[in-house]
């Protein structure tokens, strides 16, 4: 067993002995009966298209032809859907420890695996709003008038923020435009609480996922953590480093943290795409 994968273990034991949230989150959980998504979240917002070839290019699942990476999102999908059905959840924050940890493209790609459940719709939520990437990746940041940030500082309403991408289906967007300052201070003004509770308004069968930055980053993810359900926490194998691991699993430790996604594994073999602990 290599060094992260012993790390994460005593790293999540020590967060189930320590936080009883997070040790209710990672119980196993089986799925609840299956109802008919919600369309409330799907009205005629700003229509847009995503580009195939950069999708293919930032290794989109629905733009690849890789069985072993549609797969290994599957089994991630189911996990994330047991669990967050068994508690009644619906708000997923998605982060890492570090940079380039792969925390975004697993946002993109838990979003359009978890679409593809024809009882399931999702938001995706671009909440790095330090940077603009969910749109990049999409392949239609040229389309983006105005994103979350317009909202937060004002300039822009929920209607304007909300994209719907015409070759995915069970998916709405809302992207960030531009990096903005003071971005702890915005997820905590009240504009960002309309936002929720408007997000909280659609349907129950609404999954909205938020990708945020790094924890050790910025204080972002900690100032936003209690008003989200629960956390998946990414990270590399050969990049993240142990004792900031260990240090994001402690800052973590009352939230509900409901996995870890371990990339970039060489331990895993071809057939999966990354660990789940």
């Amino acid at each position: 067993m290599s060094k992260i994968h012993s790390s994460l273990q005593k790293a999540i034991e020590k967060s189930r002995r320590s936080s009883p949230a997070g040790s209710r989150a990672l119980d196993s959980a089986e799925s609840s009966e299956e109802e008919p998504a919600g369309s409330a979240i799907f009205r005629a917002f700003q229509a847009t298209s995503p580009d195939k070839e950069i999708m293919e290019e930032s290794r989109i699942v629905s733009a690849i032809d890789d069985r072993s990476a549609i797969a290994a999102y599957s089994v991630l999908r189911t996990r994330v859907l047991q669990r967050m059905r068994n508690n009644g959840w619906h708000t997923l924050l998605v982060t890492s420890p570090g940079a380039s940890e792969g925390k975004t493209l697993t946002a993109l790609n838990l979003a359009v695996s978890l679409s593809r459940d024809v009882n399931q719709s999702v938001m995706l939520v671009d909440l790095d709003l330090r940077r603009f990437t969910v749109a990049k990746y999409f392949g239609f940041s040229t389309d983006v008038k105005a994103g979350i940030g317009d909202y937060l500082m004002g300039s822009a309403e929920i209607s304007e923020i909300i994209y719907v991408p015409s070759n995915l289906e069970r998916i709405t967007v809302i992207p960030n435009r531009e990096a903005v300052e003071n971005s702890s201070d915005l997820l905590a003004s009240p504009r960002m609480k309309q936002l929720l509770a408007w997000l909280r308004e659609q349907s129950d069968r609404t999954i909205i996922i938020f990708d945020m930055p790094p924890v050790l980053a910025c204080d972002d993810v900690l100032a936003f953590c209690p008003d989200v359900d629960s956390v998946l926490l990414v990270v590399a194998e050969g990049q993240t480093d142990r004792v900031a691991l260990e240090k994001t699993i402690g800052l973590l430790a009352e939230t509900n943290l409901l996995g870890v996604v371990l990339n970039k594994s060489d331990e895993l073999g071809d057939s999966e795409a990354y660990g789940y602990y």
